[in-house]
């Protein structure tokens, strides 16, 4: 019979790592055979693996804990809740708009929407407005903001919060245009707004790059 220590270096050196910790208990199942046995562990394997990535994913796309609860929104919305927790507009590289007043559960949406992609093995990153200006402004001239600004490029999904909550400032406007119809082309963003779209563009300098940057992010919504 196989001592047990010569399986857990095999998975050592296989890098089976949750094997080679004693994270999965090898014990004697008499009930299975060889093959589904070997089937079990290396199953207990994949899923610890599946758990880890998942959590790491999560703590990296920096999602707040905004609890959801579909059952309190009228069947009309709820079915359309149903049809993006498919997430296939990911899939389509579609955006999704979130317009709401303040403390109406749009974050808690977003965050909601967002942790199924987690869960389907998507990668996920939430940022503010703010936030990502200032990632913007100073990605040039930081590494710190350049790594961050690099990583924001790599999701599938991008959550924006707090979009138009305040006036962006003129000189922050064009990079931001930038940034954003970059992120557009290639991959799903999520924009969380209390304002209408129809008055962004109000009290702008270049209203006409605040309505293009509207147009653009609505065509793929």
């Amino acid at each position: 019979m196989t001592d047990i220590s010569k399986i857990v270096e095999a998975a050592r050196i296989l890098n089976l790592q949750n094997i080679a910790h004693g994270y999965i208990e090898l014990e004697d199942k008499p009930e299975l055979s060889n093959l589904d046995y070997l089937y079990w562990v290396l199953s207990q394997e994949i899923e610890m693996r599946q758990e880890a990535a998942m959590a790491k994913r999560e703590k990296e796309s920096k999602l707040p804990y905004k609890e959801f609860l579909k059952s309190r929104v009228n069947e009309g919305i709820a079915w359309q809740i149903d049809r993006l927790e498919s997430l296939q507009w990911i899939d389509e590289f579609q955006n999704l708009i979130i317009i709401g007043e303040c403390d109406k559960g749009k974050t808690s949406l977003a965050s909601h929407l967002g942790r199924r992609a987690l869960e389907a093995g998507e990668k996920v990153s939430y940022m503010t407005i703010s936030r990502l200006l200032e990632i913007i402004e100073r990605k040039d001239r930081s590494d710190r903001h350049q790594r961050q600004f690099r990583y924001i490029t790599q999701p599938s999904v991008v959550i924006i919060d707090d979009m138009m909550y305040a006036r962006i400032p003129d000189e922050h406007l064009p990079k931001l245009y930038h940034a954003l119809t970059f992120l557009n082309e290639t991959r799903s963003l999520i924009v969380i707004t209390n304002r209408e779209l129809s008055t962004w563009s109000n009290g702008a300098e270049d209203t006409h790059m605040v309505e293009t940057l509207v147009s653009r992010l609505t065509a793929g919504s």
